[in-house]
């Protein structure tokens, strides 16, 4: 298998994320030493200080070309560097190795981080101009023009949404662990509503107790709201009311703050939780159909059909939500990238005013992940993921999404954020797109780590930020530790957020 050596620094994760992406799973990580992939040459990716600055180098180990008996140049790459660069300057270099190696290459080039758009952000501060920003990720950082592009223009939109929240401004999440089943590729905390009804009550009660005593301290004014999962509307419509109308009483928002409720699953969607949700004020509401072909709703576990999907968005209309979301992911398992023509044309034929796009990733603790898993132990190629299973299918996925975005504009829904997942098909991106004056403020703020953040619920992340530095802080995951000790715990985070 394929040997990288760390030499004189210890960016394991930097260069476990760029090994996984050429060689997929699993990766070996001890330390100092990187394993993956078939048989082949031994690597090095050295740092050495030069001054005020560092040396990094990557190529083949030279006893492993030695051995190979050939007088051809093996592929070497040095570069001198401020401190502060070397993590990407070892990715960007392990990225041409690879790629010279594995006669490989990846849309999004080097950058196997989750925020390409922050990078895209820098190099239009670099450069002072779009083009030349777009030459820079494109010779710098091997991304593909069309990605390049995009980064750019999404980080533009990013920039403006950002600066529509104040910086003083808070940004609430809401956590509802709760769904009517789950699904094949989730990795959240999330519960079957169905067979934990018991638990529904008193965690309603939990997230009140700790909105209630958390917002008696913090009075810093909130921008947006956003009641995700799960699926928030597997409450019913007395526990929805309850929790909506007890938290907002204590959120000090901002006025026209944005509110967002995941409603997620259209077969949750009905006339007396609309009403509940249209009470509270709620500004955004999210479907999240996935994908429009029934047989793939059952093959992913999903216990609505399509019909329901189509009935939630007009019954929603017609209650007056003048902004619904849609969710759809392509790659599903069994879905090639023609079938995304379907739902997408299904999609827009709603005419949402946002709308958000999706590459599967396959997660651990999912059931895809445990499948995909038994399925390369017992000696079978991987369906789903790269670069064994999707490898073929990746330039396919990317054509698809390219043209995706091509309809969606003929929509006029253009790019606003950006972010990427581990293991997605493809090594490809989520994007969310929306309608002139629709993108989703939490959205940005959150994923910007600019803007702080209250983590309300099991497993919700808060986040501080102080200038440059941003320190998280996370509420258990289990269900049971948070209701037991949920008034420990919000005292615990206003001592945090007060220090």
């Amino acid at each position: 298998m394929p040997v990288l050596i760390l030499q004189g620094h210890n960016e394991t994760y930097a260069a476990t994320e760029m090994m996984r992406l050429f060689f997929g799973n699993p990766v070996d990580v001890s330390p100092g030493r990187i394993q993956a992939g078939a048989p082949g040459n031994s690597l090095l990716s050295s740092l050495a200080p030069q001054g005020e600055n560092v040396r990094v180098s990557t190529a083949v180990c030279p006893s492993d070309a030695d051995r190979t008996g050939t007088t051809e140049p093996q592929p070497a790459f040095t570069a001198v560097v401020a401190s502060g660069q070397a993590t990407r300057e070892i990715k960007r270099q392990l990225y041409q190795l690879l790629s010279v190696l594995t006669k490989r290459s990846y849309p999004w080039g080097s950058l196997v981080g989750i925020r390409p758009t922050l990078v895209a952000a820098e190099c239009l501060k670099q450069t002072g101009d779009e083009e030349q920003a777009r030459h820079l990720l494109t010779d710098t950082w091997f991304v593909s023009p069309h990605k390049a592009d995009l980064a750019i223009v999404t980080a533009r939109t990013e920039e403006a949404v950002l600066n529509k929240i104040p910086p003083g401004h808070l940004l609430v999440y809401v956590g509802i662990p709760f769904c009517p089943t789950r699904c094949s590729y989730c990795s959240f905390i999330t519960r079957d509503a169905p067979a934990h009804a018991a638990l529904l009550e008193p965690y309603v009660h939990a997230i009140v107790t700790e909105a209630r005593t958390l917002f008696q301290k913090i009075r810093t004014p909130v921008a947006a709201l956003y009641v995700g999962g799960g699926t928030p509307t597997s409450l019913s419509a007395g526990q929805l009311d309850r929790l909506l109308q007890s938290v907002l009483s204590c959120l000090p928002l901002a006025p026209d703050a944005e509110i967002t409720v995941e409603a997620g699953r259209p077969d949750t969607i009905v006339e007396d939780r609309l009403h509940v949700l249209r009470a509270a004020g709620v500004t955004r509401l999210c479907i999240n159909p996935q994908t429009f072909h029934d047989r793939t709703l059952q093959r992913i576990g999903r216990c609505h059909s399509t019909e329901q999907t189509l009935a939630a968005c007009h019954l929603a209309a017609g209650m007056g939500f003048d902004h619904v979301n849609l969710d759809l992911i392509g790659g599903l398992p069994g879905e090639q990238p023609a079938d995304l023509d379907f739902s997408l044309e299904q999609a827009l034929a709603l005419k949402p005013a946002s709308l958000t796009l999706h590459a599967l990733a396959l997660k651990r603790s999912s059931a895809l992940y445990e499948a995909d898993a038994g399925t390369r132990q017992s000696g079978g190629s991987s369906p789903l993921m790269l670069p064994t299973g999707a490898q073929s299918l990746q330039p396919a996925w990317d054509d698809k999404l390219q043209t995706a975005r091509k309809l969606l504009a003929a929509s006029g829904l253009y790019p606003y954020y950006l972010y990427r997942q581990k293991q997605a098909i493809g090594g490809l991106e989520n994007t969310g797109f929306a309608l002139a004056g629709k993108a989703c403020l939490y959205n940005v703020g959150m994923m910007s780590d600019r803007r702080g953040v209250v983590g309300i619920g099991s497993g919700a992340v808060s986040k501080k930020v102080r200038g440059m530095r941003v320190e998280r802080q996370a509420n258990p995951r289990e269900l049971a530790i948070y209701i037991e000790r949920v008034k420990a715990l919000t005292e615990r985070k206003i001592s945090w957020y007060t220090t």
